[in-house]
């Protein structure tokens, strides 16, 4: 809410002020609560100074909305972009209590969001060591159980640490300005989707689920920043399977069309009422639901999956029908095809 950053203590000026007389304690102070009578009648800022140069306060007020104690930070925003104001009067009952500074919001959010970056930070520095700890017990495992039963148990715990110490380092990077942030480079879409499904494998057997893949025996190459586009991949997979039913299956295929190539993830699990798919990609969605064997889920998946396929210019393309399945297509541009 916006309350703890209501500044209770304002200028206040006269209607009949003249201008000149406390234009410069109105450019200190930000903005003035302007009164007739006793009683507020407007808010006004050194924008409406310059925009409507005048002699009397009264005159160069502009019309402004005001915003209810108690709302909602994200709605004062949205009501300061649509009037382009930068500061609002705040009202309690009818009564005014304070002003509100759009820049006073954005400070309280960037330290916000500096420090939970700077916690998660500690969180994973800290989680290095366990998990490279795991590496070394899984090749001791593997130097134990020397038979071919268990190569596709060990390959998949490999992959999934790898997974686990790449993601631990892009957290640990420095926070970079976005335009910079994606490292977009070549990468061989095939590989990525062999090392998901392979991930995925045990996770879809303990479900009795079966994976079918068809994929071109060509490399595909397109370019982007790969951990992520990995990242995205996996969590379609991991909700095929979780929204899949036991005895189900989920099928990856690939189309070569023009200077693209679409790679189609399809499940026959219980799809997506019509009334979910416009919050999908939400943040925290209220389109979240258990899987079809009480499998927990945040919410956040697919509005991650989203952010990748936006930043990496990766199209994304959602079929569902309930009872029948659900099918995510990514749409990915091609570099280049090279023949095995």
């Amino acid at each position: 809410m916006i309350n703890p950053f209501v500044n209770r203590e304002y200028l206040t000026v006269d209607a009949f002020d003249g201008v000149s007389l406390v234009k410069n304690k109105i450019i200190e102070k930000g903005c003035a609560v302007v009164f007739m009578d006793d009683e507020p009648i407007g808010l006004i800022t050194p924008r409406d100074l310059a925009a409507s140069p005048h002699n009397l306060i009264v005159d160069c007020l502009s019309k402004k909305p005001k915003l209810l104690y108690g709302s909602k930070i994200k709605d004062a925003l949205k009501i300061m972009d649509e009037s382009r104001s930068e500061i609002l009067a705040v009202y309690h009952d009818d009564e005014l209590v304070g002003t509100l500074f759009k820049g006073d919001i954005a400070n309280h959010l960037m330290t916000t969001i500096e420090t939970h970056h700077s916690n998660l930070q500690e969180v994973a520095h800290d989680l290095r060591t366990p998990v490279a700890n795991l590496m070394g017990i899984i090749q001791l495992m593997e130097e134990s159980f020397i038979d071919s039963e268990n190569e596709e148990l060990f390959s998949a715990a490999k992959i999934a640490y790898k997974n686990a110490n790449n993601l631990i380092s892009e957290i640990l990077k420095p926070t970079i300005h976005p335009a910079f942030a994606i490292q977009v480079t070549p990468f061989e879409l095939r590989k990525i989707l062999e090392e998901s499904v392979l991930q995925v494998q045990d996770i879809g057997r303990n479900k009795n689920i079966q994976i079918f893949v068809n994929l071109p025996e060509s490399n595909i190459f397109s370019s982007g920043h790969s951990l992520s586009i990995k990242r995205a991949i996996d969590n379609i997979l991991n909700n095929a399977i979780k929204f899949t039913k036991p005895g189900g299956s989920v099928e990856i295929t690939s189309e070569l069309k023009a200077e693209h190539c679409f790679i189609r993830i399809a499940d026959n699990g219980i799809g997506i009422p019509d009334e979910m798919k416009p919050f999908l990609f939400e943040k925290f969605t209220s389109a979240r639901r258990v899987g079809t064997s009480g499998e927990a889920t945040t919410g956040m998946g697919l509005h991650i999956t989203r952010q990748i396929c936006e930043s990496n210019a990766v199209g994304l393309r959602v079929i569902s029908t309930v009872g029948e399945g659900t099918v995510f297509e990514l749409k990915f541009k091609l570099i280049g095809i090279l023949a095995n």
